[in-house]
């Protein structure tokens, strides 16, 4: 088979083999200029570009009936619009991406299927729930009885009831959202990054034994104050809120939490007098922004023997110290948003507190652990200490709260 080419022609030939992005053209481009030599038949030109010869033929039919124009240029025709691009289809799979209604794409599959008789594999059903923005993730848990209408209530009307409150016009205001969080002996194992096609080990503690830590930060400063406990009730739920009271004891304190048993509830007697308890909604724990505190911690502790809880004290208690000292980085975490906002529209004034009541201002955060905990006393500890012992509560670890009692 020969062709004989023009001048013209061979030059856009040999321009579309080097620079088309069509891969098809430069095929073609390359038939034409090899059957130029006439050296070659249909079945080995189309064994050099491996296509049939039944395409190579195809290809010179063009070429001789339309010239180069018949031949270049019409690339892959489409093929049948795929039924996943419908409208309805999409639109389906998109509520049911939201509402979390799959646990894989298996179940998909069936879903499309039986709603719509199409059949697809399973790399076919990720492929269109990835366009869709889907991505596999563990749900986070809410109880059945949780209330959506209130929880999204407290958000849109949180500056009403800060306003609401007892407290005196003009006074200086500071929120706080407060929470606790449970740690022990009893490990759990968190994702890590490891290496491809290699299992990761990781030995585990199974004893029972716990601690406390109560956290609190200021949604518009990003301060924050805690204290690690051996156990939770009324009694050391109050120490805590005097904690926050003699941060600033000038300032008006809004403690946003939970409605826990073991907590003050608003008008209590007890509470200092320049203290107001504000309840979240039951079963909303997303609206408190120190449950990603928690999320840090349990991090930070997490894939590792600690041996004794004295230890994992320490170790939370160095997650926490990191915090403490990081005020942007807790900001960051409560963020702009609705708290934020409402709070500090609900602030007359705001003046930071720059000492730590509960730390050693010559404290160095590179000292060695050894030096961590006479830093971390209190200057009235053995009031604290009393405390502790007088709440009816089994103390397991002789009342170590973020300080050692000596």
């Amino acid at each position: 088979m020969k062709v004989v080419l023009d001048p013209a022609a061979r030059e856009e030939l040999e321009r579309v083999y080097k620079e088309a992005s069509c891969a098809k053209d430069r095929q073609k481009a390359q038939v034409l200029l090899l059957a130029t030599e006439g050296i070659y038949s249909y079945q080995r030109l189309g064994e050099i570009v491996m296509r049939s010869r039944a395409t190579v033929i195809n290809w010179f039919n063009a070429y001789f009936s339309g010239g180069l124009d018949g031949l270049l240029g019409d690339g892959a025709r489409p093929g049948r619009p795929s039924e996943m691009k419908s409208g309805e289809i999409a639109a389906a799979l998109a509520k049911g991406l939201e509402e979390g209604a799959w646990v894989t794409s298996g179940q998909v599959r069936e879903w499309l299927r039986e709603e719509y008789g199409i059949e697809r594999s399973g790399s076919t059903v990720r492929y269109w729930l990835g366009k869709l923005g889907g991505a596999h993730k563990v749900p986070r848990p809410v109880h059945a009885k949780k209330d959506e209408a209130l929880a999204e209530d407290f958000k849109a009307h949180l500056y009403e009831k800060l306003s609401a409150l007892d407290i005196p016009r003009g006074a200086r205001v500071r929120v706080w959202a407060a929470d606790e969080a449970r740690y022990g002996l009893h490990d759990r194992l968190r994702r890590c990054w490891s290496l491809r096609g290699q299992r990761t080990v990781k030995r585990m503690q199974m004893d029972y034994e716990w601690g406390y830590a109560y956290g609190a930060v200021d949604v518009v400063s990003g301060e924050s104050e805690f204290l690690l406990l051996p156990s939770v009730n009324l009694g050391f739920s109050l120490m805590f809120l005097r904690q926050i009271a003699e941060r600033d004891p000038e300032a008006h304190h809004v403690v946003i939490w939970d409605n826990a048993g073991f907590h003050q509830r608003p008008g209590d007697g007890t509470l200092p007098a320049n203290v107001r308890l504000l309840p979240l909604p039951a079963y909303s724990p997303e609206l408190n922004p120190v449950e990603k505190l928690w999320e840090i911690v349990r991090d930070r502790v997490a894939n590792k023997v600690h041996g004794t809880i004295t230890a994992m004290d320490d170790a939370v208690a160095r997650v926490l110290r990191d915090m403490y000292h990081a005020p942007d980085m807790i900001r960051s975490l409560v963020g702009t948003g609705w708290m934020h906002l409402q709070a500090n529209a609900s602030s007359k004034t705001f003046s930071i507190n720059t000492f730590g009541q509960w730390y050693n201002v010559n404290y160095d955060p590179q000292t060695a652990v050894s030096g961590f905990k006479a830093s971390w006393f209190h200057p009235n500890r053995d009031r604290y200490r009393d405390r502790l012992f007088n709440h009816g509560t089994q103390n397991k670890r002789k009342g170590k709260a973020l300080f050692s009692f000596v």
